[in-house]
C-alpha cells in the first residue's frame, strides 16, 4: 500500500492539528502504522488530560425553579503518532465488531460509535414507532455508572482475544491493550503553570508543546491510571470502540432475551433502552442488572427511568414523557427535549450579543458600516447547513411531528427578529 506525499486519504486516518508532544504525522509514519512489528515496539507518549465541563438545567421539584448542575468529565487525548496508531487499530476492531453485529443480528441494536449512515432521530423514531405499535408499553432507560472508568481489564483482554479469535494477544495488539490500561497522563492545567509551555500552548501552529525530557526537567507530574485493574481513558481514537467490544456479549444476550419476550432493545454507549409490555417490566430490570453484574459494571439508579407509554391516554404531564437520544416521547407526538431546546436558545442569544458587540466596535471605529451576519445565519437559519435547525427539521420529518416543527420555527423566528433589530439599530443609511 503506497501513499503519495500529502495524500493521506485512508478511511481510518484523520489529520489532527492540535498541540501535543509531537508534530502531526507524515505519510511514512502512516505506512509504518499498518506494520505490526513497528507498532509492537512503538513507545507511547503520555496523554494530555483536561476536564470538560457541561451545564445542565434541572427543575427543582421543591422550589419549582430551574437550577444549574455542572458535570465534569476527564478527557484525555493522545499524541499525533499515538492517535494515528490507535485510529488504525480502532478501524480494525470496528470492522471485526461490525461482522459480529451482522452475524448476531445486532446491527440495529448497537448504534453508538459506528458509521451507519443514520442520525439519532432515525433510531429514536424506530423506538417511538415500536412503542406506538405495541402500546401500552413500559419504556425502561438505564445508564451505566462511570462506564469508561470501570471497564475491567481482565474482561477487556479476554474479549479482545475472543474477537481476534486468538488464545493470546499478538505483540502489536498487546501494545495497544497495555497502553489503554496502563496509561499515564499529564494535566493540561499543570502544563500552563510553566511559562514556556503556556507560551507554546497559546502560540498558533503545530510545534510540540515540549519533549518528554523537558517535562521531566520541569518536574511535571506523570499520573498513572487512577484505578488499578479497571478503566480506560476517555477521548482516545480507540476508546469508544473498546467500550462497544466490552459489551458485545451483553448486547447479544439482552437482545436475544428481548426478542424472546417481544421487547425492543437499543444501546447508545452507556445508555440502554428497552421497551416491553408492562407485565415484563420487573423481569427486564432484573435481567439487565444481572448481566451488568456479570460484566462488573453497575447501573446509575438516579438516572434509571421507567415510564408507561399509552397512546390512548388523553392527558399527560412532563413527568410522563420518555426521554431518548435528545427527544421526548408524548402519547400523540414527539418533542425535542426541553433541555436541548433551552441550550439552543442560550447559544442563539449569546451569539446574537457577540455579533452585536463586534459590529458596534467596527462601526464606531469606521472599519465597517454594516452588520455581518453570514456566519451567524449558518448557525441558526433553516438553510441547508449542518446546524441545529436543519437537524431538528429532519427530525420533525422522521417523526412526522408538528410539535418539533413548532419548536424549531419559534427559535428561527426569534433569531430573525433579534437579527433584524441589531441591523436596524446599528446600520445607518
Amino acid at each position: 500500500m503506497q501513499f503519495e506525499e500529502g495524500e493521506l486519504e485512508q478511511e481510518w486516518f484523520r489529520k489532527r492539528t492540535y498541540k501535543h508532544f509531537d508534530r502531526p504525522v507524515n505519510s511514512i509514519f502512516v505506512e509504518n502504522t499498518i506494520d505490526p512489528s513497528f507498532v509492537s515496539t512503538h513507545s507511547f507518549a503520555p496523554l494530555i488530560q483536561f476536564n470538560k465541563v457541561t451545564k445542565k438545567y434541572k427543575l427543582c421539584a421543591v422550589e419549582r425553579k430551574r437550577k444549574v448542575v455542572k458535570k465534569s468529565r476527564a478527557i484525555m487525548y493522545a499524541s499525533h503518532k499515538d492517535a494515528c496508531i490507535l485510529s488504525y487499530y480502532s478501524s480494525l476492531l470496528g470492522n471485526l465488531l461490525n461482522n459480529y453485529y451482522y452475524e448476531n443480528d445486532l446491527d440495529e441494536n448497537v448504534i453508538a460509535y459506528r458509521s451507519l449512515g443514520r442520525s439519532n432521530y432515525d433510531f429514536s423514531a424506530k423506538a417511538y414507532n415500536f412503542a406506538m405499535l405495541e402500546s401500552p408499553v413500559s419504556v425502561l432507560a438505564f445508564d451505566v455508572s462511570g462506564f469508561f472508568d470501570n471497564l475491567d481489564h481482565k474482561l477487556l483482554k479476554s474479549k479482545l482475544k475472543r474477537i481476534l479469535n486468538m488464545d493470546e494477544l499478538p505483540k502489536d495488539w498487546y501494545a495497544i491493550y497495555k497502553f489503554v490500561t496502563k496509561f499515564h497522563y499529564v494535566k493540561k492545567d499543570e502544563l500552563k503553570l510553566i511559562p514556556a509551555f503556556l507560551k507554546s500552548l497559546d502560540t498558533p501552529g503545530v510545534e510540540p508543546i515540549a519533549t518528554v525530557a523537558e517535562l521531566k526537567r520541569e518536574k511535571i507530574n506523570f499520573y498513572p491510571n487512577p484505578t488499578h485493574g479497571r478503566g480506560i481513558p476517555q477521548g482516545t481514537p480507540i476508546s469508544a470502540t473498546l467500550s462497544n467490544l466490552y459489551l458485545m456479549a451483553f448486547d447479544k444476550e439482552i437482545k436475544d432475551f428481548c426478542v424472546s419476550i417481544g421487547a425492543f432493545y437499543q444501546r447508545y454507549s452507556d445508555d440502554i433502552l428497552v421497551i416491553c409490555s408492562p407485565e415484563r417490566e420487573g423481569e427486564v430490570s432484573k435481567k439487565i442488572k444481572y448481566l451488568m453484574d456479570r460484566e462488573k459494571l453497575s447501573l446509575n439508579e438516579e438516572k434509571t427511568e421507567i415510564r408507561t407509554f399509552d397512546k390512548n391516554k388523553r392527558e399527560f404531564t412532563p413527568s410522563d414523557l420518555s426521554q431518548y437520544l435528545g427527544f421526548s416521547f408524548g402519547y400523540n407526538d414527539v418533542f425535542i427535549r426541553q433541555s436541548s431546546m433551552a441550550r439552543q436558545w442560550r447559544k442563539m442569544r449569546k451569539s446574537i450579543q457577540r455579533t452585536k458587540r463586534y459590529a458596534e466596535i467596527n462601526i464606531q471605529s469606521g472599519k465597517s458600516n454594516k452588520v455581518y451576519t453570514k456566519k451567524l445565519r449558518r448557525k441558526f437559519s433553516p438553510l441547508q447547513y449542518r446546524n441545529f435547525s436543519s437537524y431538528a427539521r429532519r427530525g420533525a420529518h422522521a417523526f412526522n411531528s408538528r410539535s418539533i416543527l413548532k419548536q424549531t420555527r419559534r427559535l428561527e423566528r426569534a433569531f430573525e427578529m433579534e437579527l433584524q433589530k441589531i441591523k436596524s439599530d446599528l446600520e445607518k443609511p
